[in-house]
């Protein structure tokens, strides 16, 4: 009856075991998607830099033939 009994409570630990991993794990995935998301938001603004930087410099050397 007592190993039943501590086969029990140690099933019972590794299972709030496992749902505080669980818990853990959802938050690090909802980070990293805001994480994916804000580097996606960061590339773009980048990108769109990069294209009025070469849209000045290509107005700048047209007036400057």
């Amino acid at each position: 009856m007592e190993i039943i009994e501590t086969l029990n409570n140690r099933i019972n630990k590794l299972l709030k075991e496992h749902k505080k991993l669980e818990f853990e794990n959802n938050s690090l995935n909802k980070e990293l998607l805001n994480l994916k998301n804000q580097n996606d938001e960061l590339t773009k603004n980048n990108e769109n830099m990069f294209l009025r930087i070469d849209t000045t410099l290509t107005v700048a050397k047209a007036k400057s033939e």
